[in-house]
Order: structure tokens, then C-alpha cells, then sequence
């Protein structure tokens, strides 16, 4: 093999690795969110995995539409995940008195949906792209109680 071939054979090895299956994960899931039916456009999305590990997340854009990624890695293993939705409207304010970040605003999605517990949204993700539309709904799951508001010690 000359030493053109041997650069080529090296180039096409590299970008078959480079291209791959696209990252260290054998699933993917993107979707969107819908409240009620409409398009929710802000807020997160999270994947706990039933059997252990690291959760995956995705920020909710445009449309609803949301990827799922495991830290900076696009993807997440396949297998069975509870899943929570939290989205709050923009604050009113660019920071606080004392220039910290500004406090949430008002939240969009019911409280259940913040806790893998409650929500009752479970989803098995297969090997391969899963696209997953999540149907979020205002009223409130059978025998769901608010918690108490946490007193703060001072």
C-alpha cells in the first residue's frame, strides 16, 4: 500500500469514527410538551432512569419541541424512565435588590409534574430514536394532595 492509499484509508477510518452512531449513548428522544394540548415553550424536561444513574435533560423551545441529552453527550441508554416537566412564565425582574439572579416566575405546569413520584409520567425508551410527544394535563391526578409549604428557619 502506497502512502497516498494509507492517508486515505486513515481519513475514511477517522470519519466513519468521527460520524459513528452519533455519541456513547444507544438511544435518543426528542418530542414536544403540551399542556392542556398547547405547545408549552419554556421550562425543562427530565428522564430518571427506573434502574439507576444519571438522569437526562432537555430545555422545552419553540413549539414544545425538546432533544434529550445525558450531561454533554446527545442521547441516553435505552430503558424504562419516569419522566418530570417544569415550566415557570419569565420573571418580572433582571435580578434581585442584592443583584442575584432573578427569582422564578409563576409556574406554568401543575406542581405534580415536578417530582419522578407524582408526575405519573413513565416511558420506556428503545435503542434507536424514540420521538415522544409529552401530554401534560391540568387536572390533577387521582389522590394528589399539595405538600404543605416548608417553613424556612431563620
Amino acid at each position: 500500500m502506497n502512502h497516498k492509499s494509507a492517508c486515505c484509508l486513515m481519513l475514511g477510518i477517522g470519519f466513519a469514527a468521527a460520524v459513528g452512531c452519533g455519541g456513547p449513548y444507544d438511544s435518543s428522544v426528542s418530542g414536544s410538551v403540551l399542556l392542556d394540548g398547547n405547545a408549552i415553550e419554556t421550562g425543562t424536561v427530565s428522564f430518571i432512569p427506573m434502574s439507576g444513574g444519571p438522569a437526562a435533560y432537555a430545555r422545552i423551545g419553540a413549539g414544545g419541541e425538546y432533544t434529550i441529552r445525558t450531561g454533554r453527550e446527545d442521547g441516553l441508554p435505552s430503558g424504562e424512565y419516569a419522566v418530570t416537566v417544569v415550566a415557570h412564565e419569565p420573571s418580572t425582574v433582571l435580578q434581585t435588590a442584592d443583584g442575584g439572579p432573578p427569582p422564578a416566575g409563576k409556574l406554568l405546569t401543575p406542581e405534580w409534574y415536578r417530582s419522578a413520584e407524582s408526575s405519573g409520567l413513565k416511558y420506556t425508551v428503545t435503542p434507536g430514536r424514540n420521538k415522544i410527544t409529552i401530554e401534560l394535563s391540568t387536572e390533577a391526578p387521582p389522590g394528589w394532595k399539595p405538600k404543605p409549604p416548608t417553613r424556612r428557619r431563620r
